[in-house]
C-alpha cells in the first residue's frame, strides 16, 4: 500500500502520540488500582483483625471463667454436690454466651463408691438445667472425648474442634476445658460450652459494612457461614476439593497457618463458592481459640471509580487527537509540493534516467539544499558508475585468474584414488583443502621404476599466486631428480640449490621425502623443516618420527641434509600432514593442537586410509567452524602385507 508523505507525517505523529497517550493512561490506571487496592486492604485486614480480635475477646472471657471455676476447685476439693450445681450457675450467669458448664471428675476422684462423676447446667431457653451426664452410655473417661482426653493427657487448658454433643443438649457446640488438681493429682476438668448457632446470633458479624464473613475452626470446619447449611457440614478443605482453585489452596494455607493477610480469587467467593467475578479475601486468627476469621470484598467495588476516570481520559484524548490532525494536515500541504517534485526525479533515476536533474525549487531550507545535493549527487553518480565499471572488470579479471590458478594446481596434485589400484600390498590416500583460491601446500606421490615409491609431503610459506608458482616449480624439480635416482636428502640439496638461483628468499618450503619399497618396507626419508610424520603400529600406539634433519628449502646456502631409515612393518600406517591441522584454530581462539590430532589417529587405527583422512578433514572443518585459518594437506599410507 503507498501512502503519501502527508499520510506519513499523520501516522508519523499521532500513531506515536496515540502510544504515548495509551501509557501514560495505562500507568496513571495503574497508580489509582494499586492505590484504592491498598487502601483498600489496608481497610479490610483492619476490620479483620479487629473483628477477629473481638472475638479472641469473648472467647478469652469464656475461657476464664472455666479457669477461675478449676482454680476454685484446687483450693475447695470438698464441695458437695449442691454447691458444685450451684458454682456451674454461676458460671453461666458470668458470661452470656456461655451454654453450659461441667465439672467432669476422674473414676472415683470424687467419691470412692462412685466410679464417674459429672455435674453439667445448660440453658433451656430463659431457665437453667441440671443433670449429670456421667452414664454407663456417656463414658467421658474412655479416651474418645475430646474435651476430657485431651486436658488429662496434655495437662492444660484446650479449645475443641466443634462437635455435636449428645449427652446434654444435642446441639453444635465447642467446648473449652481447663485441668484440675489436687495435691498435683489429676482430679477432671471444667467445661464451658459455647453454642454455635447462639454464637452467631450474639456476635452478628454477617452484615459489618455489609461483607460476608467466615469463622473456620483449627481443623478448617466452618463455624460460622454465610450460607447457614455449610456450618459444621463443610470445610474449607471439601470446598477446595470441589471448585479446584489453587488461589483458593494458597489461602487455605496461610488460613490455617494463622497469618494476617489477604488473597485474591479469581472465580471463587469467600465460602468457596464458585462465581464470574474476583474477590480479595482478608483473614486474621482469633488466638486464643486457635480458629481464624475471613472476610471478603467484590474486585467491581473498587474499581468503580477508576472507570469513570479512565471513561474521562479516553474522550480528552480523542479530542486532542482530532485537533492534532487537522494540524498536520494544515502543515503537511506546504511542505509536500516541494517533497513530491524530489520524489518524481528519484522515481525517473530509478527508471535508469541519470540527467534526472530536479528544478523549480528554490527555498533555503532543508528541502532546498536535498535538491541541491541531489542534483549534485547525479553528477557524481554518473562519475562513479563510470569507475565502478572499470573496476569490477578489473576485478573479475583477477578472480578468474585465480580460478584458474586452483583449477591448475589441482591438476598437479594427484587426484586419482586408489592411485595405484593393482599394488595390493598397501593402500594411500591425500586431501588437500585450501585457505584461499590457491594453497601453498602440496602432496606427491610416484613410482620410479616401479620399485619405488616416493611420497613428498610439503608448505610453501605464504599462500596465493606466489606459492602456487614455487609449489609447481619444487614438484617438476623434485620428480626430475627422484626419476634419476636421487635418495629424498639429495633431492632436498638439489631443489634448495635451485629455488635459490631463481626464487625471492622471502619464500622457503618446509618438506618431507620418503622413498618407500613395496618389497622389503624399507622406507628412507629426509626431513627439511616440516612436521615430523606419525607412525601407528599394528597396536594402534601413535609414534612421532624424530624431529626434521635439515632446516627449510630455499633460504640458505650450504646446507646438508640426512636420509633416515625405517622398516613400515605390515598393517602400519604412516602419516604425513602440514600445520593446517595442529594449527588449525576455533571461532574462539583456540588451536587443535597435536594432542587432539594424536588422539584422533590412535582412536581410527584399524580404518583405512581414505576414512582417516575424511574423519580429519570433517573433525578440522567443524573445529574451524568452516572457516579455515590454513591451507590442510594429509597424506596416509598404509602397508596391507
Amino acid at each position: 500500500m503507498h501512502l503519501s508523505i502527508r499520510w506519513k507525517l499523520i501516522l508519523s505523529i499521532v500513531f506515536p502520540l496515540i502510544v504515548i497517550s495509551v501509557v501514560v493512561v495505562w500507568f496513571t490506571l495503574d497508580v489509582i488500582y494499586e492505590t484504592a487496592k491498598n487502601r483498600l486492604h489496608r481497610q479490610a485486614t483492619d476490620i479483620a483483625r479487629v473483628q477477629a480480635a473481638q472475638l479472641d475477646g469473648k472467647f478469652l472471657a469464656v475461657a476464664q471463667v472455666a479457669k477461675s471455676t478449676a482454680a476454685y476447685l484446687e483450693i475447695s476439693p470438698d464441695l458437695s454436690e449442691e454447691q458444685l450445681y450451684d458454682l456451674l450457675r454461676a458460671n453461666l450467669q458470668q458470661n452470656p454466651l456461655a451454654y453450659g458448664s461441667a465439672i467432669a471428675f476422674e473414676p472415683y476422684q470424687y467419691s470412692p463408691d462412685r466410679a464417674l462423676y459429672s455435674p453439667y447446667v445448660y440453658r433451656d431457653g430463659d431457665t437453667t438445667r441440671s443433670i449429670n451426664v456421667a452414664t454407663e452410655s456417656y463414658d467421658y473417661s474412655n479416651g474418645g472425648w475430646e474435651w476430657y482426653s485431651r486436658p488429662r493427657l496434655f495437662g492444660h487448658p484446650i479449645w475443641t474442634e466443634p462437635f455435636y454433643d449428645e449427652g446434654a443438649g444435642n446441639i453444635l457446640m465447642v467446648t473449652y476445658s481447663v485441668p484440675f488438681y489436687v495435691d498435683s493429682k489429676f482430679r477432671g476438668v471444667v467445661t464451658i460450652d459455647v453454642e454455635l448457632e447462639a454464637l452467631q446470633r450474639q456476635i452478628d458479624l454477617e452484615n459489618i459494612k455489609g461483607l460476608p464473613y467466615v469463622i473456620v475452626s483449627t481443623a478448617g470446619s466452618f463455624i460460622s457461614h454465610p450460607n447457614p447449611d455449610f456450618i459444621m457440614t463443610e470445610s474449607i478443605q471439601s470446598r477446595a476439593e470441589k471448585i479446584n482453585s489453587p488461589e483458593y489452596l494458597n489461602f487455605i494455607e496461610r488460613i490455617l497457618h494463622k497469618e494476617i493477610g489477604v488473597q485474591e480469587l479469581h472465580g471463587v467467593t469467600l465460602g468457596g463458592m464458585q462465581t464470574d467475578s474476583t474477590t480479595w479475601i482478608f483473614y486474621a486468627p482469633i488466638i486464643s481459640t486457635g480458629w481464624a476469621f475471613s472476610t471478603s470484598v467484590s474486585e467491581s467495588e473498587m474499581t468503580s471509580d477508576i472507570r469513570s476516570q479512565l471513561a474521562k481520559g479516553v474522550l480528552g484524548i480523542v479530542i486532542l487527537l482530532g485537533l492534532v490532525i487537522v494540524c498536520v494536515l494544515l502543515v503537511s500541504t506546504s511542505l509536500t509540493r516541494p517533497i513530491s517534485k524530489l520524489a518524481n526525479a528519484v522515481a525517473r533515476l530509478g527508471a535508469g534516467q541519470l540527467d534526472s536533474k530536479v528544478s523549480g525549487i528554490t527555498s533555503k531550507d532543508e528541502i532546498g539544499q536535498l535538491a541541491t545535493g541531489f542534483n549534485s549527487m547525479l553528477d557524481q553518480l554518473n562519475k562513479n558508475i563510470k569507475s565502478l565499471g572499470r573496476e569490477m572488470a578489473a576485478r573479475e579479471l583477477v578472480e578468474n585468474e585465480l580460478t584458474v590458478g586452483r583449477d591448475i594446481q589441482s591438476s598437479l596434485l594427484p587426484s586419482i584414488f586408489p592411485p595405484f589400484p593393482e599394488r595390493k600390498e598397501f593402500e594411500l590416500h591425500a586431501v588437500n583443502q585450501a585457505a584461499r583460491h590457491v594453497a601453498g601446500d602440496f602432496f606427491d606421490f610416484f613410482f620410479v621404476n616401479q620399485e619405488k615409491l616416493v611420497m613428498v609431503m610439503a608448505d610453501v610459506s605464504g599462500k596465493g599466486v606466489p606459492a602456487a608458482m614455487v609449489m609447481a616449480v619444487a614438484r617438476t624439480i623434485i620428480r626430475n631428480l627422484a626419476n634419476a635416482g636421487a635418495s629424498p636428502a639429495e633431492i632436498l640439496l638439489e631443489t634448495n640449490r635451485l629455488l635459490l638461483e631463481n626464487n625471492s628468499p622471502s619464500i622457503f618450503i618446509t618438506m618431507v621425502i620418503a622413498c618407500y619399497e613395496p618389497t622389503t618396507g624399507r622406507l628412507v626419508y629426509s626431513n627439511a623443516g616440516h612436521h615430523p610424520p606419525y607412525r601407528i603400529t599394528k597396536q594402534g600406539e601413535v609414534q612421532k618420527f624424530e624431529d626434521a634433519s635439515g632446516t627449510i628449502v630455499g633460504m640458505l646456502d650450504d646446507l646438508s641434509f640426512e636420509d633416515s631409515e625405517t622398516i613400515v612393518e605390515a598393517g602400519e600406517y604412516i602419516i604425513m600432514y602440514t600445520d593446517g591441522i595442529s594449527e588449525a584454530r576455533s571461532p574462539d581462539g583456540g588451536f587443535y593442537g597435536e594432542e587432539y590430532f594424536e588422539a584422533l589417529l590412535a582412536a581410527n587405527a584399524g580404518s583405512s586410509a581414505c576414512e582417516i583422512c575424511d574423519l580429519t578433514i570433517n573433525e578440522l572443518n567443524g573445529f574451524q567452524a568452516g572457516k579455515l585459518s590454513d591451507d590442510i594437506t594429509l597424506l596416509v599410507f598404509r602397508r596391507c602385507h
